[in-house]
């Protein structure tokens, strides 16, 4: 078999192209981000999360492992500092596990809408302007459902660790993103 170079460096070329364009557009906020990877949770941690605009309320997320329950929490701003986030793809055939990992040193990573949805959240909170017992659907959150809702206005959360089903939001800027993959099953 014989490979043809020239047409590989333009085909190759045309995808590093198309790939620095879209990842352009998602860090200047252009073009809405979301991840998700067949049902696998991400963990998360973070150094410290500046947010305004917050609604958690409970809910179920369907994904290819079937209806989760979680929290969705919804955020209309955030600032985020020391990113990391992880998955293990177990079982890969001849490689065994595989840990998926996303990192954003420093004060790199700020989303607009952004909803979580997660299993867990653990770590300290400092808010201000808490609405306790709200229902979901009349803040515009839940529709479909009656569910009780808590409204905060702004918050500060140092050293956060989240287990996240889903993350959706309508524009990010991401600075220093670094991806890799490691062997073996290891967390943030």
């Amino acid at each position: 078999m014989s490979i043809r170079w020239r047409r590989f460096a333009v085909i190759g070329g045309l995808g590093v192209v198309g790939a620095a364009f879209l990842g352009g557009g998602i860090a200047s906020g252009q073009l809405p981000m979301n991840i998700a990877l067949s049902g696998q949770n991400f963990t998360g941690t973070t150094t410290a999360i500046t947010a305004e605009g917050i609604t958690a309320y409970p809910r179920s997320v369907d994904t290819t492992a079937g209806a989760q329950p979680s929290i969705a929490v919804s955020i209309d701003s955030a600032q985020l500092s020391d990113v990391c986030l992880s998955t293990v793809a177990r079982g890969l055939p001849l490689i065994g596990d595989v840990t998926l990992f996303a990192r954003i040193p420093g004060d790199g990573a700020t989303a607009e809408n952004l909803v979580v949805d997660v299993a867990s959240v653990t770590g300290s909170i400092e808010v201000s302007d808490v609405r306790l017992g709200l229902d979901a659907a009349a803040l515009g959150e839940e529709n479909g459902a009656r569910t009780s809702a808590v409204s905060v206005g702004n918050s500060w959360a140092p050293s956060t660790r989240i287990d996240i089903i889903a993350l959706a939001a309508s524009a990010a800027s991401i600075t220093g993103l670094t991806v890799s993959a490691e062997s073996g099953e290891h967390y943030c």
